[in-house]
């Protein structure tokens, strides 16, 4: 059973949203960020990512966060709902319709592994994370939450986007909607479908959904009268079906080539499996079990089917098998999370921009896979297992700022 629960969000003023609201600081360049700064003054990015504060110094920039968001809300540049509330979220990108419900999860879900994990963390990214809330008290960005189709919650939900949005702007390209959902029975009638589904899955935001554990531990621990009610139990969710979400692949390029020449690392790889130049404009796997590689101007294919399948969820995944048998033995690299010699990519990003990297003359190979799907996530979810780091880029990518829960 799900526990998901409405909250008053603080959310900006609709005249002004659109100048708000933001990507994840990550999916900007340094200059990006520079010119927002300059240019918006209501951007959400003033808040999080003050200028005027040094880097260097992580407990005032904390403070300073804490300060701006203050000062953004006694500004009127947001305001808050007056009882609690969900909230149904659509966004459009390159004709991807994704709708969803912004609501409350419970911390004690996540513990009791009724929410469910398919990635590791880090623990150093989950205290940083934890300390940044102890100390802002907000949830800006929700974990993005998926389970399996709900015909009830659908039908509610084509029922509201029928009706005036509350917010229903466009940026970058990328179309945003909000409906509100206040009165009791429809906020009831979605807690209630919510308590039939056994499980819930993390699609993307392991680390957020880990330093709230965190943060609930330690505010639970100082909090003699603890009941569980308290807002630090609960952290604000993104919840879509299965099929309202996408994945793609999370893609890898590797430094070097562990002191190997091109053609000595190209043998290697065609002795374990068939290597075959690719001519064509394809450069991405087509099905499961074939891997692509870009090194030295040229794309080459690599078929895995011949491996013995195995009935490990998480040994059986491509990316699992282009680390255990080429990033590991032929490259010698064995940890994903520390070796600087590998970093990734979202598969979002076009063979010219992949192509860009490698000749750059930094990266001396590119490895795109075939995204991993629903059944094989939900599969390593319900094992109790975990995939290797960065091993899917799920859509869409939610907002900083839109809908903001205090804690």
């Amino acid at each position: 059973m799900s526990i998901i629960k409405p909250f008053s969000a603080i959310r900006p003023t609709p005249e002004i949203v659109a100048n708000v609201a933001t990507h994840s600081v990550e999916r900007y360049s340094k200059d990006e960020i520079k010119h927002i700064l300059v240019s918006n003054p209501v951007s959400f990015l003033q808040v999080i990512n003050p200028a005027e504060v040094p880097s260097q110094n992580p407990e005032e920039r904390l403070h300073a966060i804490k300060h701006r968001f203050k000062d953004f809300v006694s500004k009127n540049i947001f305001t808050q709902d007056t009882s609690p509330c969900f909230y149904i979220y659509r966004q459009i990108k390159n004709e991807r319709h994704h709708i969803g419900i912004i609501g409350l999860a419970s911390v004690e879900d996540y513990r009791n592994n009724v929410i469910k994990i398919h990635e590791q963390t880090l623990a150093l990214r989950e205290e940083k994370l934890k300390e940044y809330l102890d100390v802002c008290e907000f949830n800006a960005e929700p974990v993005c939450l998926t389970y399996p189709h709900n015909k009830g919650l659908n039908e509610l939900m084509q029922v509201k986007v029928k009706q005036t949005p509350l917010y229903d702007y466009i940026t970058d390209g990328i179309s945003h909607s909000v409906w509100i959902v206040n009165k009791q029975e429809e906020i009831e009638e979605i807690q209630n479908h919510f308590k039939n589904i056994p499980a819930i899955y993390i699609a993307d935001g392991h680390h957020r959904a880990a330093s709230s554990a965190r943060l609930a531990e330690k505010r639970k621990a100082a909090n003699p009268s603890h009941t569980g009610n308290e807002a630090y139990n609960f952290f604000t969710a993104a919840l879509f079906a299965d099929d309202e979400l996408t994945i793609f692949s999370y893609n890898r390029i590797v430094q070097n080539l562990n002191g190997k020449t091109i053609d000595s690392f190209l043998a290697e790889l065609g002795k374990k499996f068939k290597l075959h130049l690719i001519t064509g404009n394809n450069h991405e796997p087509f099905q499961k079990k074939m891997l692509s590689i870009y090194t030295n101007q040229q794309w080459f294919a690599i078929d895995i089917s011949d491996l013995e399948h195995s009935p490990d969820p998480v040994s059986n995944l491509d990316v699992s098998v282009l680390s255990d048998y080429i990033l590991s033995p032929i490259l010698d690299i064995h940890d994903l999370r520390n070796d600087k010699r590998i970093s990734f990519i979202p598969g979002i990003k076009s063979k010219e921009e992949i192509e860009n990297i490698v000749d750059s003359g930094k990266i001396a190979a590119a490895f795109c896979l075939f995204p991993v799907s629903f059944e094989e996530l939900i599969s390593v979810a319900n094992s109790g297992k975990e995939m290797p780091p960065k091993s899917t880029w799920i859509e869409p990518k939610l907002e900083s700022g839109l809908l903001i829960y205090s804690l």
